[in-house]
């Protein structure tokens, strides 16, 4: 019998450690209509994985169901639109959309599936743009925006310091720092949170909006953005407090999948889904 690239993965539910099966697991992210996949960008196995999932969890919900990317900014939805429609060829598409140098081959089964099925799909990220405009001035950098630009970035921005968030990305950006170059700035992290944050106020808009036209999202993003419920995850819910319920994936690539212990991200996610890593792993997953 030929094995199905899903016998390389495993699924684990985090609170308990306890497997589930891989066919099983479209069924209890159902049950949510916020469903956050968290990845580490450069991971092949990963986005086989969420390829496999989006059209296993298509089964599961039918055309409510919704892609939504970090990968696709906002200002790219008309040419997106465009494409998903027919009324574009797919080299239009790749000009009017600022897209990933990895889109053709981590992120467009996705896209074309959706395409193929006429489910929807969004660009929920932030213009990067306006990302490094906030990387480089904070938050006081987006005051000159244009009422024509203002649009394709929340309308609400939280930066909060001192809440486990911000703990988190200090100590994450500090360590880079210590071990990438010199430490940065008080006054530089905190710019870069602001962008960081930028980010996920942006893509937690773009979700509700879309649950509140009725879509069940599936959204795509570096685990960071949605790890421990923080990130873009917690502010969806902020935003959008009820009748939202949220499912956290997290995949993790790892070296050996049945070794691996689930209780080094029990705190990260609903379901963990163990994949082989790649013999030279890159990680990035903010």
């Amino acid at each position: 019998m030929m094995r199905d690239e899903t016998d390389n993965w495993r699924v684990v539910e985090a609170a308990t450690g306890r497997g589930l099966r891989w066919r099983d697991l479209a069924g209890r992210l159902a049950q949510a209509n916020a469903i956050f996949v968290g990845e580490q960008h450069d991971d092949p196995e990963t986005h086989k994985l969420e390829a496999r999932l989006f059209a296993e969890l298509h089964k599961k919900i039918g055309p409510k169901l919704a892609l939504a990317m970090e990968m696709i900014e906002r200002d790219g939805q008309p040419g997106l639109d465009d494409y998903l429609a027919g009324k574009i060829d797919e080299a239009a598409f790749a000009k009017a959309v600022t897209l990933w140098k990895t889109y053709p081959t981590d992120y467009r089964a996705m896209v074309e599936y959706a395409k193929a099925n006429k489910l929807a799909v969004f660009g929920s990220n932030a213009p990067n743009k306006y990302v490094r405009l906030v990387g480089q001035k904070g938050l006081a950098g987006l005051e000159g925006l244009t009422p024509a630009e203002k649009p394709l970035i929340a309308a609400t921005i939280t930066a909060s310091l001192g809440d486990a968030y911000q703990t988190k990305f200090y100590a994450t950006m500090t360590g880079m720092g210590a071990s990438h170059g010199p430490a940065m700035s008080e006054a530089r992290l905190r710019s870069i949170y602001e962008a960081q944050c930028l980010r996920d106020d942006t893509m937690a808009e773009t979700i509700v909006r879309a649950l509140d036209k009725g879509h069940v999202v599936y959204h795509v993003n570096g685990s960071f953005h949605s790890d421990g419920g923080m990130g873009t995850a917690a502010r969806t819910h902020f935003k959008r407090p009820m009748g939202t319920k949220l499912a956290l994936v997290k995949a993790v690539p790892v070296p050996d999948v049945r070794k691996a212990d689930p209780a080094e991200f029990k705190s990260e996610a609903d379901w963990l889904v163990f994949v082989p890593a790649p013999s030279s792993p890159n990680p990035s997953s903010r």
